[in-house]
């Protein structure tokens, strides 16, 4: 009864990967992109699995539809567009902050599900899902956040050298200009933060396996330091 009223207050379920191990000591959760959903980067999962296999894995779906990709997509918050099809970005920060108080309700009943500390959880978001886990991910302290694709949309929250960010962007990226992860990186700085980035050559809109190398070494020098 729990879980369903979890489910019903906030409209959030999705795909999970168990660990392969007896008792999770990990928690790492995908957030996805706008239009997709969580069966997208639920694919990733297995990759990571192979080396954190003490890990539990989730990939929600985000709470609202979209409407502009009907079968099955899905949004963290919807985008407000120019008539010449530019994106107006004057009401993001409020629209994430928004959603992200919904996801840390759902990110909080799993990590007490699994017995989880908040040092051993880290969100994994691509593009509209990138920008979330650096919203919830620079307001809550966790094991660390790699972002993908993705820009950093409110940047007045002091950080420290304890919030471990890493960046990743294809270098031909047409939806997000690889320059949104180079302010990105300055900004979070600027703010205290311990940032790292990477350019995946010639990769547009995307994950490749450069960039979920990269990303599974951040995760596991995060366990280290």
């Amino acid at each position: 009864m729990k879980v369903l009223v979890m489910k019903n207050e906030i409209l959030i379920t999705g795909p999970s990967l168990k660990q392969k191990t007896n008792k999770p000591e990990m928690l790492i959760i995908f957030f996805h992109g706008w239009g997709s959903n969580g069966d997208d980067l639920i694919q990733l999962a297995p990759l990571f699995a192979q080396h954190f296999p003490s890990a539990f894995f989730l990939s929600p779906n985000a709470p609202d539809a979209c409407p502009q990709n009907p079968n099955g997509g899905r949004q963290w918050f919807s985008l407000d567009f120019n008539n010449d099809g530019s994106i107006d970005r004057s009401s993001m920060p409020k629209k994430v902050s928004i959603t992200s108080e919904k996801v840390k309700i759902f990110i909080k009943y799993w990590q007490n599900e699994l017995s989880v500390s908040d040092d051993k959880i880290f969100l994994i978001g691509f593009s509209q899902g990138s920008m979330l886990t650096l919203e919830i991910g620079t307001k809550n302290l966790l094991g660390g956040l790699l972002c993908y694709s993705g820009s950093f949309i409110n940047n007045n929250m002091p950080l420290t050298k304890k919030h471990k960010i890493l960046l990743i962007h294809g270098e031909l990226d047409e939806v997000i200009p690889i320059q949104s992860m180079l302010d990105a990186k300055a900004s979070l700085e600027n703010l205290g933060a311990k940032v790292g980035s990477h350019s995946c050559d010639n990769l547009g809109h995307s994950i490749n396996e450069d960039g979920i190398n990269k990303g599974v070494e951040f995760i596991k020098q995060c366990n280290i330091s």
